[in-house]
């Protein structure tokens, strides 16, 4: 595999490995038998996956480093909000019992998302582009660093062993809505955040509880609070924002899920971790009250 460029995604290195090895000759198939990676689709959001794990483990040998390459090239940081408690960082390696938790039921772009400026740049300075990690983080619609909207395509809902360049002309930028666009600067800034002190997950937990008052077991009886706190958190986002993340909020369903409840009084039913987007769209509702988001946004 070559050297992962700052902020390239892991397939991104796993696709130029191909590339720079000669075996683009070979079937897809016959490539993962080949280097005994168990056959996969690539996708962009699921950090947690066993056949990513296995690329990981390709990469490196060493659990202190196959989490520094989860950590920086993956949008994996936000999934340290849902690590339980005790719970050591390197071992959050696994979804848990629910398979397609990272993809469902989540409203938020899945499909391989690039900047043109990046891949133009980078293919004239490097002679080729490469999948940032960073522009694969839930709702990240825009390049942090050209401040362009990001293009996609629906064929890029997986990735074939292209890359960015490969999408030149033939992909469209997506659109931002007022509430995206204040989620651009957020998703960025947490991820970060995360990534430079990965403690700073904990203590956001600690801080969201703290301004709501919520404090260790909570009762049945208390979900009377919880839907009254929750009717206030729906008016501040809006409902575009809940459509736009959770499908539980589209106007044609009926039961609409209670994520502060879900997410903060222990008594879900769901099974495994819960899923960071739970975690960052209550930080995002009180990010101007916590003080960990003060110096990030």
């Amino acid at each position: 595999m070559p050297d992962l460029m700052c902020d390239e995604h892991l397939y991104s290195g796993f696709i130029r490995g191909r590339f720079l090895s000669g075996q683009m000759h070979l079937s897809v198939k016959r490539f993962f038998d080949l280097n005994n990676i168990k056959y996969h689709l690539l996708r962009s959001q699921v950090p947690l996956c066993s056949n990513l794990r296995s690329v990981v483990e390709a990469m490196a040998s060493e659990k202190t480093e196959q989490f520094a390459l989860r950590l920086a090239h993956t949008p994996f940081a936000p999934w340290l909000l849902s690590s339980e408690d005790g719970m050591l960082p390197e071992d959050l390696t696994a979804a848990g019992n629910r398979n397609n938790l990272e993809e469902n039921p989540y409203s938020v772009d899945r499909r391989w998302k690039f900047c043109p400026e990046c891949a133009i740049g980078e293919r004239k300075r490097l002679g080729f582009s490469f999948w940032h990690a960073s522009h694969q983080l839930l709702g990240a619609r825009i390049c942090p660093t050209h401040q362009v909207a990001l293009h996609s395509h629906d064929e890029l809902r997986y990735l074939n062993f292209t890359l960015p360049y490969h999408w030149l002309g033939k992909s469209e930028a997506l659109s931002c809505t007022a509430w995206q666009l204040e989620w651009q600067a957020f998703i960025y800034a947490v991820s970060s955040a995360i990534e430079a002190d990965i403690e700073w997950a904990t203590r956001v937990k600690i801080a969201i509880r703290e301004e709501l008052n919520i404090t260790d077991g909570v009762k049945q009886s208390d979900k009377v609070t919880f839907d009254k706190l929750f009717e206030i958190m729906k008016s501040d986002l809006g409902q575009d924002c809940l459509v736009g993340l959770f499908t539980a909020f589209a106007p044609h369903r009926k039961i609409r899920t209670n994520i502060l409840w879900v997410t903060l009084s222990g008594h879900s039913q769901a099974k495994g971790l819960r899923h960071p987007l739970y975690w960052l769209v209550i930080i995002f509702w009180l990010r101007d009250k916590l003080p960990e988001c003060s110096e990030l946004l």
